[in-house]
């Protein structure tokens, strides 16, 4: 390791106790380093930045950077940066916490809206005891768009649940087991159309901003569900709002959206059907991200290349 290891941090969060969290759970795997906050004239000495939305340009003032780890699953933050330093790696978290915290989250979803949930808290409010035909969701068809790490683990969770589970993937890819494989826009489109639950957790890149527009939901069978865990970017939110409105979609789970926090003047916090989450689906958590943070600033330090490593070319 250097003389001083000196790492940068920022995360666009209110939370300012996530910084000193991040120090401490560092401490004891990295040894001495001092943390500092990127905007202060000390981060132009780092050699490490951890960063969530850092302010436009300030990465490439950091002449000295090594290594910038993102402190999400997500990499888009940082490919929309147009001078990033070209000797920095750039490595993305992928913690298995992240990945059980929103296999949770789409189930949770799934589960509440085909258990009519919002119907049944609807008769809660009124005090009325009233029983409504059950669901079947035995071999219900669900689509998960994105079968990465995360995507993986959800689809099996989905699979154990006795759902009929299709993975799409920007290229071909063998899941084995109880999950069928899809690829490229026509493995898209196949999806599109016979499957009733859409669920989204893909990278945001240039091909998939925009995907799910009206052209995707006016081809999912009528009264589909779409979850949305990916990139708010994703989606055109008229076409969603203008789905929702007609029937063509019978609801809608978001945890992200184009702009956040969501505006108190959205129309979205009208629509019922569309249930929404601040961003919450699998948060970072340094108590189960920090050993893969800390391998990768070692093996930087030593002239490795690091685990996760993010392809600008690709933007993931």
């Amino acid at each position: 390791m250097p003389s001083e290891l000196v790492i940068a941090y920022y995360d666009a969060s209110p939370d300012t106790a996530k910084q000193e969290k991040w120090r401490a759970m560092l401490a004891p795997l990295l040894g001495p380093f001092r943390m500092v906050g990127l905007q202060d004239k000390a981060a132009e000495q780092a050699q490490i930045a951890l960063v969530w939305s850092p302010p436009m340009g300030r990465l490439a003032e950091l002449s000295g950077l090594q290594l910038i780890v993102s402190l999400g699953q997500g990499v888009d933050h940082l490919m929309r940066e147009p001078d990033l330093p070209t000797s920095a790696h750039i490595v993305r978290l992928v913690d298995p916490n992240m990945s059980h915290a929103l296999s949770q989250w789409v189930i949770l979803n799934i589960l509440d809206h085909y258990r009519e949930g919002r119907q049944y808290r609807a008769y809660r409010a009124e005090k009325a005891f009233i029983q409504r035909p059950q669901i079947e969701t035995a071999n219900l068809s669900v689509a998960i768009y994105g079968m990465g790490a995360i995507g993986q683990v959800i689809a099996s969770q989905l699979a154990m649940l006795g759902f009929d589970v299709h993975g799409w993937s920007r290229t071909k890819r063998d899941f084995g087991g109880q999950i069928t494989a899809y690829h490229g826009p026509d493995g898209f489109r196949q999806l599109i159309q016979n499957c009733v639950c859409h669920v989204c957790i893909l990278p945001l890149t240039a091909e998939t901003e925009g995907l799910f527009s009206a052209d995707s939901f006016n081809a999912m069978p009528k009264g589909s569900l779409f979850i949305n865990g990916g990139r708010g970017k994703q989606v055109v939110e008229a076409d969603l709002l203008a789905a929702i409105r007609s029937g063509q979609l019978g609801g809608a789970a978001l945890d992200v959206f184009a702009v956040e926090p969501l505006a108190a003047t959205h129309p979205f916090w009208d629509e019922p059907t569309i249930t929404i989450w601040p961003h919450v689906a699998a948060q970072t958590n340094p108590d189960t991200a920090a050993r893969q943070v800390a391998s990768a600033i070692k093996d930087v330090l030593a002239g490795k290349l690091p685990d996760n490593l993010v392809d600008p070319t690709r933007g993931y």
